[in-house]
């Protein structure tokens, strides 16, 4: 059986037995999602995804990390919930609260923090078992709900995600037949990173990557900010957005409807031009 068959079928499964997870994708499917174009070329959507509230608000100071259990860990994942065995050392679960279609959350069995370096070949790895999925990560400080439990997600492939640069925020995109290669070039970007971040125990970013025509693509999204000043104000004048892989690609998650409804195109420039990090 194929990798991707093992991942339809888990979907089987899980749907026909866990409760939660069915009553999710039943949600999804009925989402809001409304579209900003500027030009032809460039656009932006904005799901409204009432489930994503817990995510979205997260406190990922360290003390708030501390004091809850980590449910990523297998001792924390509910009963019912089960997953597919990758490289030995991950074990691919269900999202019970998905932001894309098939969304998949791959997670380390050890509990460590979420850190790349070095992994990104097991993204690729997951990618080309994958060829219908984008995989996609995170940082610490960049969208990361466990931020210390080392985790991939992935989700089926749209052509918003896979866009690459635009005039609203840096993208760096790699591309080679060699995953080798891919790794090498992440390794030269990750280090010119780190000298722009001293001080930070790993550089603020996010990643996509997936194969096409039987390319590797990896997607780099730096970052200068975890969340914009919206996130923090209060009242009329909040939004409660904080970016991660996705929404620098350009689905934007609001999970409160207020949110949804008021957000304009002047905000959405106004978000990215706050986190997203310029690359000369």
């Amino acid at each position: 059986m194929h990798f991707q068959q093992k991942i339809d079928q888990l979907f089987t499964e899980q749907q026909r037995d866990w409760k939660q997870l069915r009553s999710s994708i039943k949600q999804f499917d009925q989402i809001k999602v409304k579209e900003f174009n500027w030009g032809n070329e460039l656009k932006v959507d904005v799901q409204f995804n009432p489930s994503r509230i817990e995510s979205l608000s997260a406190k990922v100071d360290k003390s708030s990390i501390e004091e809850r259990p980590c449910f990523l860990c297998e001792k924390n994942r509910p009963t019912v919930q089960s997953g597919i065995p990758f490289l030995d050392k991950y074990i691919i679960l269900l999202n019970p609260f998905p932001i894309l279609r098939n969304h998949l959350t791959i997670a380390l069995h050890s509990h460590v923090p979420q850190r790349i370096r070095r992994k990104t070949g097991d993204m690729l790895t997951l990618a080309e078992l994958l060829p219908e999925y984008i995989i996609f990560y995170n940082g610490p400080k960049c969208g990361a709900s466990a931020p210390d439990h080392f985790h991939l997600q992935a989700g089926l492939k749209s052509p918003i995600l896979m866009a690459g640069e635009n005039e609203l925020r840096s993208c760096l995109v790699i591309e080679s037949t060699s995953k080798q290669e891919v790794e090498e070039r992440f390794e030269d970007v990750y280090q010119y990173l780190q000298s722009r971040q001293p001080d930070e125990e790993e550089p603020l970013f996010n990643l996509i990557t997936f194969v096409e025509n039987n390319r590797y693509l990896l997607h780099i999204f730096p970052r200068k900010a975890h969340r914009p000043r919206q996130f923090y104000e209060e009242g009329k004048r909040q939004l409660l957005i904080s970016p991660g892989a996705i929404d620098m690609a350009g689905l934007i998650i609001t999970a409160r409807e207020e949110d949804f409804n008021k957000i304009r195109k002047e905000e959405i420039e106004d978000i990215y031009s706050q986190v997203s990090m310029t690359i000369i």
